[in-house]
């Protein structure tokens, strides 16, 4: 372009071929091979790239990978997991179904399920007051790991035994064809209450008993 003044009149020259007066105009429509300038749809000004983020409302595709070899986290349409670059070999993995797998997990708040399956459930730590329920039956703990108050064995001849500190107090117990009470310290206490009353049926057998204080009362 090149601006040339005669007589105090500027004349402008586009190129070699275009000559334009001061007061001249060039109308858009009149340009011929006229370039494309996009216009930018609104759906791109709210979804673009920077040097370091995306940033969309929402983004599809069929992966997303985020780190490499089995140190990393996949989203696919088998579902997400981490840990391993395979859905199956995956110790952490949701399903499309909504089936969870992990390893290891702390929870807070309710739990709901119609089925919790489980090698042990503990209500504490270890190191602490505690009931724990596994497929051997259901005991009570004492911060020292001690057996403390109610245990039920779950074996094929199965009882309810009564702890202290680690020792048997007494229990009910199941073995053979027999049900047994037993104490290993005290007294064992039959009581109804105050206008209740303490029955016995069928055979009552005292062969093997030392009977003391009983006046017998015929009806």
């Amino acid at each position: 372009m090149v601006s040339t003044n005669i007589a105090g009149d500027s004349i402008m020259y586009l190129g070699r071929n275009v000559k334009m007066g001061p007061n001249a105009s060039i109308s858009w429509d009149q340009v011929a091979n006229q370039p494309f300038i996009p216009v930018v749809p609104e759906y791109i000004k709210s979804t673009y790239i920077d040097a370091t983020q995306i940033f969309s409302p929402n983004i599809y595709g069929g992966t997303i990978a985020i780190g490499s070899g089995n140190n990393i986290f996949k989203a696919d349409n088998r579902g997400i997991y981490l840990g391993h670059n395979l859905f199956e070999s995956a110790n952490f993995k949701v399903s499309m179904d909504g089936k969870l797998v992990a390893v290891d997990g702390i929870f807070s708040g309710t739990i709901n399920g119609s089925i919790i399956t489980g090698g042990t459930i503990r209500t504490a730590e270890a190191n602490a007051d505690r009931i724990e329920i596994s497929r051997n039956g259901f005991n009570s703990y004492n911060l020292w790991g001690e057996k403390n108050g109610v245990s039920v064995d779950s074996g094929n001849f199965s009882s309810l035994d009564f702890y202290y500190r680690g020792e048997k107090r007494g229990g009910l117990s199941q073995a053979a064809a027999n049900i047994s009470l037993e104490s290993t310290m005290g007294d064992i206490i039959v009581k109804a209450s105050t206008y209740g009353k303490t029955q016995f049926r069928g055979t009552v057998d005292f062969t093997d008993a030392n009977v003391k204080g009983m006046s017998a009362v015929f009806a």
